[in-house]
């Protein structure tokens, strides 16, 4: 709905107001807007963008495609994993395969994995998010400020011609990446660090890995000539990934010169190579979180809350997350028409997903990390003591293959009994894993 009010030309009054048009804010708002609340979408550029950025997508989030209709379409865009993961050596060095773990036994419905330029799923989602008469997005429209009152959050954007824009919503989501704008509007930080041993590289290559032998998932462990080789698309469209490392010396504007040693050492096959590098990216990777997720009627969502290095996939994963759980807290809000208090529910999501996030996905990001590269003896011994146990009990690999199989509960608001039966399931859960790991790691020790 449209307004006039006072010496601002125009407001314009929505129930749900998300900035930013990338993939968890086109998610948050289809998932919104199919549940028949009113969404705008803000995005700065003109469009969706096309760099190399996440492709990986995990059962817990392909789930929450299935219920949206989205997940035949990005299963026939993309390429579906059944393979598994291989940690291997450069091909211009050892060339040896080092462990495998292989893909996983559903807990749910879906046991694969799905590889996707995230520009990709961006332009499905909203594919089908316009679809929807609750949703509407505006291109070209830039988060300036925010201003809670009363029971709305006040928002002024400016237009790429120079003229300001004045919304109002009863929520604001800010889905803007990790420079966000909007959480720089609440003074809340993004704390950590900033890696500066590697300059990141994100590549989309032309290049036919599958023929010599590498599956759709490779982890290349190397001091120097570390990388993550993935397929990027379907096999028709046969493009590749490779995220690696070059050192933080070397200038932006230098880095084409580099990329050919590196790639002739990365690359598998007879020489001379034949590719094509249809995009580069090159960024630098953090480790950095907010110290809270919500601010009266805002909430933070993706990487505008948290940031991890995207060796292990789990960057835009975590984010899909988070968006998927504030949609089932929102509806909720009384705010909104629900029955329940609307700042309990954002203090609920701001505590669920920043627990996760450091508890879990911020540890095993950077172990993945370390494992690529690092060469402290501690890290080597790890590292070799896993895939010791992963060779030699193939119990423990389909284990750490289950762990990538969760799924998320439709029922945040559980009863007590429901509690009970949860905390009890958990309790054998990890008894067992703990008799089974002691049993794996005596195996590996002595066959």
């Amino acid at each position: 709905m449209v307004v006039k009010e006072g010496d601002k030309e125009y407001i314009e009054r929505h129930e749900v107001l998300i900035v930013g048009g990338g993939p968890v804010g086109l998610f948050m708002g289809l998932t919104l807007a199919q549940k028949g609340i009113e969404v705008l979408v803000l995005e700065a550029e003109a469009d969706i963008i096309p760099s190399p950025r996440a492709l990986m997508y995990f059962p817990i989030v392909l789930n929450e495609f299935e219920k949206l209709g989205i997940l035949d379409d990005v299963v026939k865009a993309g390429y579906k994993n059944q393979e598994g993961l291989c940690f291997r050596t450069p091909a211009g060095g050892s060339d040896k395969v080092l462990a495998k773990i292989p893909p996983g036994k559903a807990k749910g419905s879906i046991d694969y994995g799905v590889q996707l330029g995230q520009s990709t799923i961006a332009e499905i989602l909203r594919t089908h998010a316009k679809q929807c008469s609750k949703f509407s997005i505006k291109y070209n429209t830039r988060f300036i400020s925010l201003q809670e009152e009363d029971d709305v959050v006040n928002v002024e954007a400016a237009t790429i011609s120079g003229d300001n824009k004045f919304f109002s919503a009863k929520f604001v989501l800010g889905c803007d990446g990790g420079s966000s704008n909007v959480r720089k509007a609440l003074n809340i930080p993004l704390e950590g660090y900033t890696w500066d041993d590697w300059r990141f590289l994100a590549l989309n290559i032309k290049y036919d890995f599958a023929k010599y032998g590498y599956p759709a998932a490779n982890h290349v462990l190397d001091h120097e000539d570390w990388a993550v080789i993935v397929r990027a698309s379907n096999e028709k469209e046969g493009l590749w990934r490779i995220a690696t490392g070059i050192r933080p010396d070397v200038l932006v504007e230098d880095i084409d010169k580099y990329l050919p040693a590196k790639l002739e050492r990365l690359l598998p096959g007879p020489r001379p190579l034949q590719y094509e590098i249809v995009a580069c990216n090159p960024y630098w990777a953090h480790e950095r979180v907010a110290p809270k997720y919500t601010s009266g009627r805002v909430a933070l969502v993706g990487d505008a809350a948290h940031l991890n290095n995207p060796l292990t996939a789990l960057g835009l994963t975590t984010g899909l997350v988070d968006a998927a759980v504030l949609s089932r807290l929102l509806p909720e809000a009384d705010a909104l028409g629900g029955s329940k208090p609307w700042r309990a529910l954002l203090e609920k999501y701001s505590s669920m997903r920043r627990k996760d996030y450091v508890n879990n996905v911020q540890k095993f990001a950077l172990a993945g990390k370390l494992r690529l590269h690092s060469a402290d003896k501690k890290i080597v011994a790890e590292k070799e003591d896993f895939f010791n146990m992963l060779n030699k009990n193939p119990g423990f690999g389909m284990f750490v293959a289950s762990t990538m199989m969760d799924t998320l509960p439709d029922n945040l608001f559980p009863s007590p009994w429901e509690i009970l039966v949860s905390f009890l399931g958990k309790t054998v859960f990890v008894l067992r894993t703990v008799v089974s790991i002691i049993y794996w790691k005596i195996n590996a020790s002595v066959t």
